[in-house]
């Protein structure tokens, strides 16, 4: 009897262990094949060109995604789709926790803002247009943005990470802006900038109030220095009606934080390049992972940062929540365990409950807040290793982007489902197949010997064409005419290899980048 009791035990333990094997088994989310052909490329090409390669979703002969639909026009557009679903729309950081503020609040102050931004201000819908953004990103940043896309007005993006006196003066003098919009950490910088730049009479401070020291070193130089508050609190006494931008209008000025000269240029992006790249970066998920006004996304990159701007445009669209946090990297990971951010929704058979998992990773997990599922990467080629031990450690799937300032933020995203290297015999991965709103194809630069011909994969400059491309560089025609060619391809200045599966993996660049650190670019 104690043996027959022995028995059953004994057969009830294998079963159970062997139930638990066979669940925690790797398993594919997509089926291998699918893998193998991740772009289409076209049947002809030029000579010293590789053939084009386009999205599977956007096959060649047809027009390339401009909108993810046929309402959606401008940046303007996209903000209303997420209001009509949306719930908590963008959060800050309290003295006793994040502060959510609605879409309906933040369309109200998008409303405030922009009547009060033009009443106090010379600026004028669709004429003198041009205002400056220069301070962390946070929610004001956001409401700034879109206030743009409601008025008429173009955005100038300074970059503040860090900003270098004489780059704040050019951008200043280039784009002849007069009102800026500041923080208390680039306050005194625009102070300095502004004995040098004759056409700045405004600066809006994101702080409750104005010390007295502050107002007297903007007095000593000629500029009205407002709170961000005070001008909303303006446009609230009496409305001015919007006046929408055109797809085609200017939306954005962007000043990259380095180029291969060392000096920033200003990259001149309209509403439509802004909506046909959030449309393509929306079209590479999965129906299943699409995003909803369940997501939360914690923001910590600079909104100068345009694939951290797109991604928040993109959430915007869909009515999920953005929270921005404090601005101490040190306690970043204590805000996302409050947040609980989410990015995108994840469904698949991707084991996270395995006693690894259960003894380990867990702890890991719950340090982000226990819900996220997706991270975005889009600095710069990862190796393998370290993508494949973020998915297992956070548990969630780590893909990455390659992009440009100049193609509005993202060009090709590697397949939600795809977790393999570019090449087995390298720690290298690659970063996926052109999305759905631009094609890419490579030219030879035989400077450095890299050729379409070369075996066993062709090498060569990228270049990239589609709606999301920039309209040009402000006020350099020479610039822009080098940059792009009369059939709309932009060259990017990156060399890339197509890998037989249809993806890109980077390799070099033309020319090196001068940067100052710390690089927190696209």
């Amino acid at each position: 009897m104690e043996i027959d009791t022995l028995s059953v035990i004994l057969l009830i333990l294998i079963i159970f262990f062997t139930f638990l094997s066979i669940n925690d088994a790797p398993s594919p989310d997509v089926h291998p094949l699918l893998l193998t052909s991740q772009s289409e490329c076209a049947k002809v090409r030029n000579p010293g060109e590789t053939a084009i390669y386009r999205a599977n979703n956007s096959a060649h002969g047809m027009p390339l995604l401009t909108s993810p639909d046929k309402s959606i026009k401008i940046i303007a557009d996209l903000f209303e789709n997420g209001k009509k679903i949306g719930t908590e729309c963008l959060g800050f950081k309290g003295a006793n926790g994040f502060i959510w503020e609605s879409y309906q609040k933040i369309a109200e102050r998008v409303a405030n803002f922009g009547t009060g931004l033009i009443k106090s201000t010379d600026l004028a819908p669709k004429s003198l247009n041009m205002f400056g953004i220069f301070m962390n990103s946070c929610p004001e940043w956001v409401i700034a943005d879109l206030v743009a896309s409601y008025y008429s007005l173009i955005t100038v993006s300074i970059p503040n990470i860090p900003p270098r006196l004489n780059d704040v003066i050019n951008q200043i003098n280039l784009t002849q802006i007069g009102v800026v919009i500041v923080s208390k950490d680039t306050l005194p910088m625009i102070i300095s900038a502004a004995q040098s730049c004759a056409s700045l009479k405004y600066v809006i401070l994101n702080e409750p109030s104005i010390s007295l020291d502050q107002n007297e070193k903007a007095k000593a130089i000629g500029l009205t220095l407002k709170t961000f508050k005070e001008i909303e609190e303006l446009g609230s006494q009496s409305k001015l009606d919007f006046v929408f931008a055109e797809p085609e209008d200017t939306a954005t000025i962007v000043f990259s934080s380095g180029t291969t000269s060392g000096e920033p240029s200003g990259i001149e992006l309209t509403q439509a390049n802004l909506v046909a790249d959030v449309a393509g970066l929306l079209s590479t998920l999965p129906n299943a992972q699409k995003v909803t006004p369940a997501d939360r996304h914690l923001s910590y990159l600079p909104l100068a940062h345009m694939l951290e701007r797109i991604t928040v445009i993109a959430l915007l669209y869909s009515g999920a929540s953005i929270a921005f946090y404090s601005g101490n990297l040190s306690t970043v990971l204590k805000e996302a365990e409050e947040i609980k951010p989410t990015i995108f929704t994840r469904k698949g058979k991707l084991v996270t409950n395995s006693i690894w998992d259960m003894l380990i990773f867990n702890k890991i997990k719950a340090k982000f807040g226990g819900k996220l599922r997706v991270i975005v990467t889009g600095s710069g080629p990862i190796s393998q290793t370290t993508l494949n031990f973020l998915r297992i450690a956070v548990g969630c799937q780590v893909i990455q982007a390659y992009g440009l300032t100049q193609c509005s933020g993202a060009v090709t995203v590697n397949s939600f489902f795809d977790y393999q290297p570019a090449d087995q015999r390298e720690h290298e991965s690659h970063t996926g197949g052109p999305i759905s709103c631009n094609e890419i194809k490579l030219v030879n630069y035989e400077e450095k010997g890299y050729t379409v011909e070369d075996k066993p994969n062709p090498r060569g400059e990228i270049c990239v064409r589609g709606p999301n491309v920039m309209k040009g560089y402000y006020k350099r025609p020479e610039q822009t005419a080098q940059a792009i060619d009369a059939d709309g391809w932009l060259r990017t200045g990156d060399i890339g290899m197509v890998l037989p599966n249809g993806t890109l993996k980077i390799i070099d660049r033309k020319l090196p980048i001068k940067r100052q650190k710390p690089v927190e670019e696209f």
